[in-house]
C-alpha cells in the first residue's frame, strides 16, 4: 500500500511539472506575441505598399520617388522584424527555458520536503495501521471494525432466532454506540415488543428517538418518557431528559422538579450531582419559586417507591438441579443449561437466571434478585411467588426451542425458598 502511495505521488508531481515547464520550454506566451507582431508588421507593409502603388498609378509621384519609398519601407519593416525574432524573442525563449528547468527541480523537491515536514509517511503502512487500531482498542475498548463485526454477528443471529430479546437488546446498544440511532431505535422497539412495559427499555427508546432527530425531544419521545415514569417514577434517564426538555421550553418549575427527583434516585457519590444542584437553583430562580416549598416536594418524593434505588437484601431461591439419566445420552458436555425463576402470572420473562454447562450437572444453584437480564422488567425482589425451572439448549439460545430438555417446579414457590429439587427430564 505504501508503494502504491509513493507511485501516485510521483505521477502527480510529473503531471505538475509537465503542466508548468513544457509551455515555458517550447516558447510560451512571448514567442506567440512575437509571431503576432511579425504578422502585424507584414500587414502594415502590404497596406503601405498598396497605398504607394495607388499614388504611382495616379501620377502623384514619379518612378524614382516610388522606388525610393518602396525600398525604404521594406528596409524599415525588415529591420523591425529581424530585431523581434532574432534578438528579443531569442532572449525571452532562453529565460523561459531556464525557468522551466528551475521549476522542474523545485516542484518535486518542495513536494518531498513538504511531506517529510508535515506528512506522515508511515500512515499507510499496514503495521502502522494495526498499531493505531490496537491503540483504539486500548483507549476505547473496541475499534470501529470490531463494532461493525459485532453488529453483523448479532444480525445474523437474529435471522435464526428473531424473537431473542437479549440479542435484540445487545444489537440496539451496539448500534447506538456507533451512532446508527434510527436502526438502534428499531431494535429497541423489538425489545419492547418482546418485553413490554419495561421502564428502562422505554426510556432508551425515547433517547434513541431524540438522537435520531438531531437530539431534539419530539412529541413521540416525550410520550415515551412519560410512559416510562408511569411504570417507574424513579427512572433516571426519563427524569433527566424531561428536565432538559422542560428547560429548553422555559418551563423552569417543571425542570427543577424533574432534577430534584433525579437527585433522589442517583447514587450519593454521582459525579455530576453538584451540577444538577446548580441547575435546580437556577431553574428555581428563573421560575420565581419558593425554595423551601420545592424542597418539601423533593423530600416527599423520597417516600415514593423508586425501584431503581431500593437498597434491600437480595431476594433468592435456591436448590439443586439434576439431569434425568434417561436423557443423559442426548446431552453433550458443552450444551448450555439455563436455570431461571419466572413470574407465575403475566410475562414469562425470567426475573432471575444463570447459565452453566451440562458437564457441571448436578449443580447447586442460588438465584438472587441481582441475577437479572439486561432488559428484565422485574426482579425477584418484586414478586412473592415464582416458577423455578432449568432448560438445556443445544444452540445456546435463551428462547425455548423444540427439542430442548427442560424441567420446572410443579407448583409456585415463594421467594426465600431453599432446597428446591429440579429434574431436567422433559423434551420440549
Amino acid at each position: 500500500m505504501l508503494t502504491t502511495f509513493i507511485i501516485i505521488c510521483v505521477v502527480f508531481c510529473l503531471i505538475a511539472m509537465a503542466a508548468v515547464a513544457l509551455p515555458l520550454w517550447f516558447g510560451g506566451r512571448k514567442a506567440a506575441d512575437a509571431e503576432d507582431r511579425h504578422e502585424t508588421i507584414l500587414g502594415i507593409l502590404r497596406q503601405q505598399a498598396a497605398d504607394l502603388e495607388k499614388e504611382r498609378e495616379a501620377g502623384r509621384i514619379d518612378l524614382d520617388e516610388y522606388e525610393e519609398s518602396r525600398l525604404e519601407l521594406e528596409r524599415r519593416v525588415l529591420e523591425e522584424t529581424a530585431r523581434d525574432t532574432d534578438a528579443e524573442v531569442k532572449d525571452q525563449s532562453k529565460v523561459a527555458r531556464i525557468i522551466a528547468v528551475v521549476l522542474a527541480v523545485v516542484i518535486p523537491a518542495s513536494a518531498v520536503f513538504g511531506y517529510l515536514a508535515l506528512g506522515r509517511y508511515n500512515a499507510m503502512d499496514p503495521a502502522f495501521l494495526e498499531a493505531v487500531q490496537n491503540q483504539q482498542r486500548q483507549t476505547q475498548g473496541h475499534s470501529q471494525s470490531d463494532m461493525m463485526a459485532a453488529i453483523e454477528r448479532l444480525q445474523n443471529r437474529l435471522k435464526e432466532t428473531p424473537d431473542d430479546a437479549q440479542t435484540w437488546y445487545m444489537l440496539a446498544r451496539t448500534l447506538s454506540n456507533v451512532g446508527r440511532f434510527a436502526e438502534a431505535l428499531d431494535a429497541f422497539r423489538e425489545v419492547d415488543r418482546l418485553v413490554p412495559n419495561n421502564a428502562d427499555i422505554i426510556a432508551d427508546m425515547a433517547d434513541m428517538t431524540a438522537a435520531a432527530n438531531n437530539k431534539v425531544i419530539t412529541d413521540e419521545a416525550r410520550a415515551l418518557l412519560q410512559r416510562a415514569l408511569k411504570i417507574d417514577p424513579g427512572q433516571w434517564k426519563a427524569l433527566a431528559l424531561l428536565a432538559i426538555d422542560a428547560w429548553d421550553h422555559e418551563k423552569y418549575a417543571e425542570a427543577a422538579a424533574y432534577w430534584e427527583k433525579l437527585l433522589v434516585v442517583l447514587p450519593e457519590d454521582f459525579g455530576d450531582a453538584q451540577q444538577i444542584r446548580n441547575n435546580i437553583d437556577e431553574a428555581r430562580r428563573l421560575a420565581g419559586m419558593d425554595p423551601a416549598a420545592r424542597q418539601a416536594e423533593a423530600e416527599a418524593f423520597k417516600g415514593e417507591s423508586v425501584p431503581t434505588v431500593q437498597a434491600a437484601e437480595p431476594s433468592f431461591v435456591s436448590g439443586r438441579v439434576t439431569l434425568d439419566k434417561a436423557h443423559a445420552d442426548k446431552v453433550k458436555p458443552e450444551d448450555t443449561v439455563f436455570i431461571y425463576a419466572r413470574p407465575t402470572t403475566g410475562s414469562k420473562m425470567p426475573v432471575a437466571f444463570m447459565r452453566i454447562t451440562a458437564k457441571e450437572l448436578p449443580f447447586e444453584f442460588k438465584l438472587t434478585s441481582d441475577m437479572t437480564m439486561a432488559m428484565g422488567a422485574t426482579t425477584l425482589a418484586d414478586v412473592k411467588d415464582v416458577i423455578v425451572g432449568a432448560r438445556i439448549s443445544r444452540t445456546g439460545n435463551f428462547m425455548p426451542q423444540a427439542g430442548d430438555l427442560e424441567g420446572e417446579t410443579s407448583a409456585p414457590v415463594q421467594t426465600g425458598t431453599e432446597g428446591i429439587d429440579l429434574v431436567i427430564g422433559t423434551v420440549r
